[in-house]
Protein backbone atom coordinates (compact mmCIF):
# COMPACT_ATOMS: atom_id res chain seq x y z
CA UNK A 1 0.00 0.00 0.00
CA UNK A 2 2.96 2.31 0.52
CA UNK A 3 3.87 1.99 -3.16
CA UNK A 4 0.36 3.07 -4.17
CA UNK A 5 0.61 6.11 -1.90
CA UNK A 6 4.02 6.99 -3.35
CA UNK A 7 2.75 6.79 -6.93
CA UNK A 8 -0.32 8.85 -6.01
CA UNK A 9 1.93 11.46 -4.40
CA UNK A 10 4.07 11.70 -7.52
CA UNK A 11 1.02 12.19 -9.74
CA UNK A 12 -0.40 14.77 -7.33
CA UNK A 13 2.90 16.64 -7.40
CA UNK A 14 2.94 16.65 -11.19
CA UNK A 15 -0.68 17.78 -11.50
CA UNK A 16 -0.86 20.46 -8.79
CA UNK A 17 1.34 22.67 -6.71
CA UNK A 18 1.83 21.28 -3.23
CA UNK A 19 3.39 23.32 -0.45
CA UNK A 20 4.01 22.51 3.17
CA UNK A 21 1.03 24.68 4.12
CA UNK A 22 -1.44 22.53 2.16
CA UNK A 23 -0.84 19.46 4.33
CA UNK A 24 -3.72 19.97 6.80
CA UNK A 25 -6.22 20.29 3.95
CA UNK A 26 -5.08 17.02 2.39
CA UNK A 27 -5.08 15.36 5.82
CA UNK A 28 -8.73 16.30 6.34
CA UNK A 29 -9.69 14.72 3.01
CA UNK A 30 -7.72 11.57 3.86
CA UNK A 31 -9.43 11.34 7.26
CA UNK A 32 -12.84 11.70 5.65
CA UNK A 33 -12.03 9.00 3.07
CA UNK A 34 -10.98 6.55 5.80
CA UNK A 35 -14.10 7.22 7.88
CA UNK A 36 -16.42 6.95 4.86
CA UNK A 37 -14.85 3.63 3.85
CA UNK A 38 -14.68 2.20 7.36
CA UNK A 39 -11.79 1.79 9.76
CA UNK A 40 -9.64 -1.25 9.11
CA UNK A 41 -10.74 -1.71 5.52
CA UNK A 42 -8.18 -0.90 2.82
CA UNK A 43 -10.68 -1.32 -0.03
CA UNK A 44 -13.22 0.68 1.94
CA UNK A 45 -10.73 3.53 2.15
CA UNK A 46 -10.25 3.36 -1.61
CA UNK A 47 -14.01 3.47 -2.17
CA UNK A 48 -14.34 6.25 0.43
CA UNK A 49 -11.78 8.33 -1.45
CA UNK A 50 -13.61 7.74 -4.71
CA UNK A 51 -16.96 8.69 -3.15
CA UNK A 52 -15.43 11.84 -1.68
CA UNK A 53 -13.80 12.78 -4.97
CA UNK A 54 -16.97 12.21 -6.97
CA UNK A 55 -19.00 14.27 -4.49
CA UNK A 56 -16.51 17.14 -4.72
CA UNK A 57 -16.49 16.99 -8.52
CA UNK A 58 -20.28 16.99 -8.76
CA UNK A 59 -20.48 19.87 -6.27
CA UNK A 60 -17.87 21.88 -8.18
CA UNK A 61 -19.80 21.25 -11.40
CA UNK A 62 -22.94 22.74 -9.87
CA UNK A 63 -21.12 25.76 -8.47
CA UNK A 64 -17.36 26.31 -8.10
CA UNK A 65 -17.65 27.11 -4.40
CA UNK A 66 -19.61 23.97 -3.60
CA UNK A 67 -16.93 21.39 -4.38
CA UNK A 68 -15.39 21.04 -0.94
CA UNK A 69 -18.72 21.67 0.80
CA UNK A 70 -20.41 18.79 -1.02
CA UNK A 71 -17.59 16.44 0.03
CA UNK A 72 -18.04 17.43 3.66
CA UNK A 73 -21.81 16.98 3.39
CA UNK A 74 -21.37 13.45 2.04
CA UNK A 75 -19.00 12.74 4.94
CA UNK A 76 -21.59 13.99 7.45
CA UNK A 77 -24.35 11.98 5.74
CA UNK A 78 -22.30 8.78 6.03
CA UNK A 79 -21.65 9.55 9.70
CA UNK A 80 -25.37 9.99 10.32
CA UNK A 81 -26.59 7.00 8.31
CA UNK A 82 -23.77 4.51 8.85
CA UNK A 83 -21.37 5.62 11.61
CA UNK A 84 -19.14 2.54 11.23
CA UNK A 85 -18.43 3.38 7.57
CA UNK A 86 -19.49 1.72 4.35
CA UNK A 87 -17.17 -1.31 4.57
CA UNK A 88 -16.28 -1.60 8.25
CA UNK A 89 -14.84 -4.90 9.43
CA UNK A 90 -16.98 -6.85 11.86
CA UNK A 91 -15.81 -6.83 15.46
CA UNK A 92 -16.16 -9.58 18.00
CA UNK A 93 -18.01 -8.61 21.12
CA UNK A 94 -16.38 -10.10 24.19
Amino acid sequence: SLAIVAVAGVFLGIRTTFTFASGPDRLLFAFEAVIIGGLGSLWGTLVGGAVLGIAQTVGATLSPGWGILSGHLVFLAVLLLRPQGLFAKARRVA
